[in-house]
């Protein structure tokens, strides 16, 4: 991450559009066989980050950390150094079984609850026919098993999404990438759980209201705990500002 980023709370932000990043940049490492490590980054795993030196030393070893969710546009803005858009977790899981690649992209599914990775798995299997689903597992295993890690870097994927939310999923990566000889490694937390349909995606109008957290608040009363991180991130971020004025 040297080029196009942007600091947000010690933080270097990829500054890409999802279309660039996925169809060329991400395209390219794949057909090169190059292992990649991307993290979909939101205010709550900022101020995690912050708290926790481990796991920030473990995201800053990301090739890519990327702006998941809207808090981290505005702070972009407030810096006065705004990012191009937000790439999304569950977004870039559809491009990526979009993508016109030289062979059939081998993809591996870890995460969320026995049904909703069966329902998850079917769902991709049906609407991605050309996808080469070489496996997938639910979110409840131990991170010390390490056959497990082994069978899936046998299966040479192409892509592996883990839907275990932070910071379980990146500690997965961290721990057991060095077994894989490729593969582009991604945390998307909950995107299994929408694509399964056991949550629904917010409707556009609501994505285009920058108010996506609002939908998911109403469908998940208990998350409110956890919206309360925006605004002392934000503030935070406007004392950054001043401070760098």
């Amino acid at each position: 991450m040297q080029k196009n980023v942007i600091d947000i709370q010690g933080i270097p932000f990829y500054s890409t559009t999802m279309m660039d990043f996925v169809h060329h940049e991400l395209k390219s490492r794949i057909d090169e066989e190059k292992q990649t490590f991307i993290v979909t980054a939101n205010p709550e795993i900022v101020e995690y980050a912050r708290v926790h030196e481990d796991y920030r030393s473990m995201i800053l070893q990301a090739d890519y950390i990327v702006p998941d969710g809207v808090g981290i546009i505005i702070a972009s803005k407030i810096m006065n150094k705004p990012l191009k858009e937000r790439v999304t977790g569950f977004d870039m899981m559809h491009e990526f079984f979009k993508m016109e690649t030289k062979r059939p992209l081998r993809v591996y599914m870890l995460g969320a609850e026995e049904e909703v990775i069966q329902k998850a798995a079917k769902k991709v299997k049906e609407m991605y026919p050309s996808i080469e689903l070489v496996g997938f597992h639910n979110g409840f295993f131990d991170l010390e098993d390490e056959e497990m890690a082994e069978g899936i870097a046998a299966l040479e994927p192409d892509i592996i999404l883990l839907g275990m939310g932070f910071p379980r999923q990146e500690k997965w990566i961290m721990k057991y990438r060095a077994k894989f000889r490729k593969g582009v490694f991604i945390g998307i937390g909950g995107s299994f759980d929408v694509l399964a349909g056991k949550l629904n995606r917010a409707p556009d109008m609501w994505i285009k209201l920058n108010i996506e957290w609002l939908y998911r608040l109403i469908q998940q009363p208990s998350r409110w705990k956890r919206m309360i991180v925006l605004p002392v991130f934000l503030l935070r971020v406007i004392k950054q500002r001043i401070t760098k004025s």
